[in-house]
């Protein structure tokens, strides 16, 4: 497995944001004022339509020190922060935000306000091992799909599992949660065996669940 890109590395940290300013000390226009003077965001809220927390109040492409920050929310219930390093690097961005903002613009902030966390990791990856062909029986309807199609179109036309997602069931979902994925990378011929993966975990923890796919789908083909 080698990696090719990341493309999200996000964390959201669960606190209200009012707990963050109960005694309305800081004044909004003026942490705007800052935090863009802080991290050099390009595109932050001006009008007040842009305040809205139930929407996210939203700054874009800043930097903290050698890393990008393509974004930076602050919801009304919780605080969201993406780069496109890994998930530890935005979750330790945003909690020294936290720990700047409270010593420099009154704002009040402790861990253990936060109760939960949610992540997630999207990256790019290279892999020699068939990663989607692991069932039989989906590699005989493939080859059933290729044979219908090639007949009709009157070429030869090569279907094979594209796709393994695994997702909460609805019934039970109280926070919504991106899917786990591994499917081939969109518009990339197969014979590049390149690969997409999304998951709601850690890029770390990410990495190490496809890295350990990969290794049982070669020992089961040898």
């Amino acid at each position: 497995m080698q990696l090719s890109a990341v493309f999200l590395a996000r964390v959201l940290l669960f606190v209200e944001a009012i707990d963050l300013n109960p005694r309305g000390t800081a004044y909004y226009p003026e942490i705007v004022r800052a935090v863009v003077e802080r991290y050099g965001f390009q595109k932050f809220p001006q009008k007040p339509e842009e305040f809205d927390e139930a929407k996210g109040v939203t700054f874009e492409q800043g930097r903290a020190g050698d890393v990008t920050i393509d974004r930076m929310t602050i919801y009304d219930k919780g605080l969201q922060l993406d780069t496109t390093r890994d998930t530890n690097t935005s979750e330790t961005i945003l909690e020294e935000a936290l720990g700047w903002a409270t010593q420099k613009l009154g704002l009040v902030y402790k861990p253990k306000m936060v109760r939960r966390k949610g992540y997630v990791s999207n990256f790019t990856f290279y892999s020699d091992a068939p990663l989607l062909q692991t069932n039989s029986v989906l590699n005989d309807l493939s080859a059933k799909v290729s044979k219908v199609v090639s007949d009709n179109l009157k070429f030869a036309a090569n279907f094979q599992p594209s796709a393994i997602l695994i997702g909460q069931d609805p019934e039970n979902q109280q926070i919504p949660t991106t899917l786990f994925s591994i499917e081939r990378r969109a518009q990339t011929p197969y014979s590049e065996k390149k690969y997409f993966s999304a998951a709601p975990v850690p890029t770390h923890i990410h990495f190490g669940l496809v890295e350990e796919y990969e290794k049982t789908v070669l020992a089961q083909k040898a």
